[in-house]
């Protein structure tokens, strides 16, 4: 399905983003041992930076589109080396802080009962700005305030997850003792995978409508409509990327949104490589649920996102017996 391949793309790229933070923070990340504040600005920035460059530029990356990948990269890293140093700066003075409490209060040390649930919050709070800052750059590098809005949203979401685990499995690195990096390389690869997973998600169920492709380039690929204006076609930066096409130029058509209407306009194609529903298109035509659209030999459904709800609410209703 469209929304569980989109999920698993982003969990696995996400995860694969965490782990490579990792292995750079290993390596980078503690270059002034008599710097908390310092270490823990760089190592987030690495973190935060590489999650947020596959995350972002995943779409980019299965559309095989460089343009694309370059720009959505760039923002990704940007943004998310910011959110990442401000987000583990802040879970770890707040961790500090709940630790020392915690052993002033009990005469213990380490993590455990009240004091790892309140350090698993902070970290979780923590890292959910890594998860904004990685959401907010979708958007703007797709220049779509819808975009930007979900993906926020569900990257604070992903962030929260991922830091809370994140924050398991440190502890229990620390109770291995600080020679033993399986469990921290673990808590990175969880949180980068529910970061890209859980951003995925909350972005497709808020979207508006999409584009799917039934044939052709990408076949069974969904394409968000998040724009107030979507161009499809073969140039790289196209938003529906359809490329192994000759017959689609590269700014073939766009579908504009006027308010809850989709319009589909013919870019100056061929009409006859232009069509809605197998009628050629010269001009514009205003887009139902469930209409296929045709671009050279590429056939699309056009679909709403509330009536896809509408279907599944009413394939959950129990089925009425007669009495």
């Amino acid at each position: 399905m469209p929304l569980l391949s989109r999920i698993y793309f982003n969990a696995v790229f996400g995860a694969l983003g965490g782990l490579l933070g990792w292995m750079l923070y290993g390596v980078f990340g503690e270059r002034n041992p008599d710097s908390a504040t310092f270490n823990a600005l760089l190592g987030g920035a690495l973190i935060g930076g590489v999650i947020g460059y596959f995350v972002v530029s995943v779409e980019a990356i299965r559309d095989l589109s460089l343009v694309k990948f370059a720009r959505l990269a760039s923002y990704g890293a940007g943004l998310g080396a910011l959110g990442g140093a401000i987000g583990m700066l802040i879970g770890d003075k707040v961790n500090y802080w709940i630790v020392g409490a915690a052993a002033a209060a009990t005469g213990e040390t380490g993590l455990s009962g009240g004091a790892l649930i309140l350090t698993m919050l902070a970290r979780g709070v923590g890292w959910s700005l890594l998860g904004m800052a990685i959401g907010m750059s979708e958007g703007f590098a797709a220049r779509s305030l819808g975009k930007f809005s979900y993906g926020t949203l569900g990257g604070a979401i992903g962030g929260f997850v991922g830091g809370v685990l994140f924050q398991l499995f440190y502890a229990e690195a620390i109770q291995r003792g600080s020679t033993d990096y399986f469990w921290n390389a673990m808590g990175l690869v969880i949180l980068g995978a529910c970061i890209g997973s859980l951003s995925a998600l909350v972005q497709a169920a808020f979207q508006p409508a999409s584009v799917r492709v039934l044939r052709g380039w990408q076949e069974g690929r969904e394409y968000p409509l998040e724009k107030p204006a979507s161009l499809l076609g073969r140039a790289e930066h196209a938003d529906v990327a359809l490329f192994r096409d000759m017959k689609v130029e590269k700014q073939h058509a766009v579908i504009r949104r006027d308010h809850e209407q989709y319009v589909l306009v013919n870019n100056g194609a061929p009409a006859e490589q232009t069509r809605v529903n197998e009628q050629p298109i010269a001009a514009s035509i205003a887009l139902q649920d469930g209409d296929r659209i045709q671009l050279g030999n590429i056939v699309l459904r056009f679909q709403l996102r509330a009536a896809l709800n509408r279907a599944r609410a009413k394939r959950a209703l129990p089925t009425a017996t007669a009495t």
